[in-house]
């Protein structure tokens, strides 16, 4: 749908490349390719970063898609996490739950790379290069991890788009009748990106359209959080244990996405790390709890720089 690839891009330009202070509180930060703990305003060594994590269970990571540089850093933390003799867990926006089969086989060394981006239809369902994000899941085959899929599939989010409920199985049904779009944050926070419609139906108004569109991002987030409440559920047996769910970094911003879908459904414990390279030289408080500051290479440039195009294109065709 087009409209909805548009929204998609929209969110993903706008919430990587525009950061902006407004009246928010922030922090001067000054800690390239370190961690900055907003809890205790200080930037983080490795080792210091893990010794905050260790009592957590759930880690959020956002992820910035673009960035091969963040998807190495979480790649490492991720052995390093293993070095200290926890067992990782990850749950990965990219797949749907109808995708653990072929993620199992693959965590256990049962398919190579070429096979896995072959079953699971990658490069027909993905706009990523799988390279960008083989790093993290080597490190998790390579420490005897799993790997497990959270996300609606294609046909989910078009069924709740569309409101077609007669297409609804039943359990789909009272997924969608029980989704909560009341969050007042959540509004708040996407309401930027929400005051006109970008592709509306014929006959539809630009209201409609609107809600039609933030419905999709309830139902997204919600399902992600209430399929990791469920894997924590399943897979957090012993102390070394750690379930990480590694999602878009707009899914988590400010406690509002995922991680606040995911705390309704479980009492366990979690933080959020987000990512920001270091064209800035600031954080905003609440973004999260730790935040990755790296130096933003010419790659992720590229690819900013290409959607922005594509959204040019778009535009120039409504």
């Amino acid at each position: 749908m087009r409209y909805f690839t548009l929204f998609l891009i929209t969110i993903f330009f706008l919430g990587c490349s525009s950061l902006r202070i407004s009246d928010d509180l922030y922090h001067v930060v000054d800690c390239k390719e370190k961690v900055y703990s907003i809890k205790s305003a200080t930037c983080l060594e490795k080792y210091e970063l893990i010794d905050s994590l260790a009592p957590y269970k759930v880690i959020f990571i956002g992820d910035t898609h673009s960035s091969k540089k963040q998807h190495v850093y979480v790649s490492n933390l991720i052995r390093d996490l293993s070095k200290r003799g926890y067992r990782i867990h990850l749950a990965n926006e990219w797949f749907t739950p109808r995708d653990n089969a072929i993620l199992a086989e693959y965590a256990s060394g049962a398919i190579d790379d070429k096979s896995f981006i072959k079953k699971i239809q990658w490069n027909q369902k993905r706009s990523f290069d799988f390279d960008l994000f083989s790093p993290i899941y080597h490190s998790v085959i390579d420490t005897n991890g799993e790997l497990y899929g959270i996300n609606l599939s294609k046909m989910e989010k078009n069924k709740i788009s569309n409101a077609n409920i007669n297409a609804m199985s039943k359990k789909e049904f009272l997924f969608y009748k029980n989704l909560d779009f009341e969050v007042s944050a959540h509004q708040m926070l996407l309401s930027q990106f929400f005051n006109n419609c970008h592709k509306a139906k014929h006959g539809e108004t630009n209201e409609q359209c609107i809600r039609r569109m933030y419905s999709v991002q309830v139902a997204w987030d919600t399902k992600m959080g209430k399929e990791s409440a469920k894997l924590a559920k399943q897979v957090l047996k012993s102390e070394k244990d750690k379930l990480i769910v590694f999602v878009g970094a707009f899914h988590l911003s400010k406690g509002v996405g995922v991680n606040l879908r995911f705390a309704r459904e479980s009492k366990i414990p979690f933080v959020t790390m987000l990512s920001q390279h270091s064209d800035h030289n600031y954080v905003l408080h609440g973004e999260g709890d730790f935040i990755y500051i790296y130096e933003r290479e010419q790659a992720s440039r590229d690819i900013e720089h290409n959607l922005a195009i594509e959204l040019n294109k778009i535009n120039s065709h409504k």
